[in-house]
């Protein structure tokens, strides 16, 4: 049976990254952390929050920040692709510049809930397993989807305009890294958190992202997931629809 040609696409990107080193460093450093931090911070704090303990409060925020390491995958196809003219190649073929978006789109996603999975089955020995409802599960689900559309058309909105390896792998690293650690997935805001350290955290979309499936999680779904949920719908129809456009004016030829 003939796949139609989005998912040929999607089932080669999987095919093109699932190499060992690839998923122990992308999948296993989050949960490296969880076990680390969770054993070592649960020590420290005794309870934060409505989450109770640390480790309940962290494997939320580190199941957010999976939206990221799907993005950080799916953009290193789609540069590598550019690098070795594989997009040349593919535009030859019998796919459409609209299938090769929404297959890397799909493949952020996808990537995204791999390694949300991954992070439940290690987290579940530290946190038990819990009860999470129909509303908060699609909660969850909507909140990955949606973050996942905006991080990964983000970096390939950015991998279609920039033609260096060296500052487009710089900038991944470095939006990587702040947006992670400037957020709430490590650790909350409360009203000892400086005002500019404030109205950082609160300018990234992660953080809205990570409150979303913590309030999930623990039963606190309210407005503010509300407003979580339409701000991270607006960053990802603005960031696909750049994306869009730089696909539209994609430039070939060899990158560097």
């Amino acid at each position: 049976m003939n796949l139609p040609p989005v998912l040929r696409l999607v089932v080669r990107n999987f095919r093109a990254s699932l190499d060992p080193i690839t998923l122990l460093v992308m999948f296993g450093q989050p949960a490296f952390l969880i076990v680390i931090l969770g054993t070592m911070f649960n020590q420290l704090i005794p309870a934060i929050g409505s989450s109770g303990n640390y480790v309940a409060f962290l494997v939320p925020g580190m199941i957010a920040s999976q939206m990221i390491t799907g993005a950080v995958l799916s953009g290193r196809i789609f540069w590598l692709d550019r690098r070795w003219s594989m997009v040349e190649q593919i535009f030859s073929g019998p796919f459409r510049r609209s299938e090769y978006l929404a297959a890397l789109l799909i493949t952020t996603l996808l990537f995204a809930l791999v390694g949300v999975g991954l992070l439940a089955v290690v987290a579940l020995p530290l946190v038990g397993l819990p009860s999470v409802s129909l509303l908060a599960g699609l909660v969850i689900l909507g909140t990955i989807g949606l973050g996942a559309v905006f991080f990964g058309g983000l970096l390939i909105a950015l991998g279609a305009r920039i033609r260096s390896a060296n500052l487009y792998f710089t900038i991944q690293s470095l939006l990587q890294y702040f947006l992670i650690f400037l957020s709430t997935v490590y650790y909350p805001v409360t009203s000892r958190t400086p005002r500019l350290l404030v109205g950082i955290f609160y300018a990234n979309p992660l953080t809205y992202a990570a409150n979303a499936v913590r309030d999930a999680f623990t039963h606190g779904i309210g407005k503010a997931d509300i407003l979580a949920g339409a701000v991270l719908g607006g960053l990802a129809l603005a960031t696909f629809l750049l994306a869009v456009l730089s696909f539209r004016s994609l430039e070939f030829g060899p990158v560097q």
